[in-house]
């Protein structure tokens, strides 16, 4: 991966312009930062969502054809925009932040913490000094809830600059501030356009993998707060966030939400909050892919582990 271009670290001071969008394969952008002014706010939305066919269609060489399916929980949105920040007690935590243009598509969001531990098996439950999860803002605007040090975000405008913004999150959704500075970090990114006849459609080229290649399913569980929390383990892959839409190298890559057969989000590590899912009998999958997005196969047959859940109607 190209070394990040150091970027301004910029103050946060109430709300940011609104906006979200696209990709690229320009070279990364950057970010530093540790604590801004206080804001509040929690939409909760969730991860793009591309429209392939199945997991084994070459979507994900249109990442920035993801869509939040919900950038705003009016309800919730509502709720935790009054939310107190919660001051830390004992060592403060420090957080950091670097953005990268996806080639395929969409924009890779890098966190760095100190001091600082993600819980995902907590998260919409009691705060816990020193625990929580992430939130992200793009332009001021809350997209989404996740766990994971790196995210892929979809759907963000091409052609112009953006400012990414990661917040340091209770368990319950209360912003974690020292003396009443709430702990974020901020960088800005010049998203290049990203041109869909960039990428060929057909049959897409699958990958032997190494026969230990195994996923396996923690839970699928319901959030406390909206939604539901999606953990997963593996052995014989490692995935490489820093290398997505790069060259392949054996074993590793990155994995592919999909629900009912359509591809939900990719996921660089084995947390993710789901926002939203359809009503009755769910199919929830994980798939293992190549840094260059082609399905690991063992066999002819995908590395893939399926999970059915129920959603009861709302």
């Amino acid at each position: 991966m190209k070394t990040p271009i150091r970027a301004r670290v910029l103050a946060l001071f109430a709300t940011l312009a609104v906006l979200a969008a696209a990709c690229g394969s320009d070279p990364p952008t950057t970010t530093e930062t540790t604590l801004a002014a206080g804001q509040a706010a929690d939409g909760d939305a969730e991860h793009g969502d591309d429209h392939g066919d199945d997991m084994h269609d070459d979507d994900d060489m249109h990442d920035d054809d993801m869509h939040d399916d919900e950038l705003h929980d009016d309800d919730m949105a509502h709720e935790m925009e009054h939310a107190e920040p919660i001051d830390i007690v004992g060592p403060a935590p420090t957080v950091g932040l670097e953005v990268y243009p996806d080639p395929a598509g969409g924009v890779n969001v890098h966190v760095s913490t100190t001091d600082f531990e993600v819980a995902p098996e907590l998260a919409s439950t009691d705060h816990v000094d020193g625990k929580g999860h992430y939130h992200l803002y793009v332009d001021g605007e809350r997209r989404m809830r996740f766990y994971n040090d790196w995210v892929l975000v979809a759907g963000v405008e091409g052609g112009i600059e953006h400012t990414f913004m990661v917040e340091l999150s209770a368990n319950n959704h209360s912003p974690l501030a020292v003396d009443g500075e709430v702990l974020t970090a901020m960088a800005t990114l010049d998203v290049p356009d990203h041109e869909h006849d960039d990428h060929g459609h057909g049959d897409v080229e699958t990958q032997e993998a190494g026969d230990d290649m195994l996923l396996t399913f923690i839970g699928t569980d319901v959030d406390p707060k909206k939604g539901w929390n999606l953990s997963v383990d593996w052995e014989g892959l490692t995935l490489s966030p820093e290398n997505a839409s790069g060259d392949h190298v054996d074993g590793e890559g990155h994995l592919h939400v999909l629900v009912n057969g359509t591809k939900l989000a990719r996921l660089y590590g084995p947390d993710m909050h789901i926002m939203t899912l359809p009503d009755g009998e769910v199919e929830i999958t994980v798939a293992a892919y190549t840094n260059d997005h082609r399905p690991y196969v063992i066999d002819g047959e995908p590395v893939e582990i399926s999970s059915m859940i129920t959603v009861e109607s709302s």
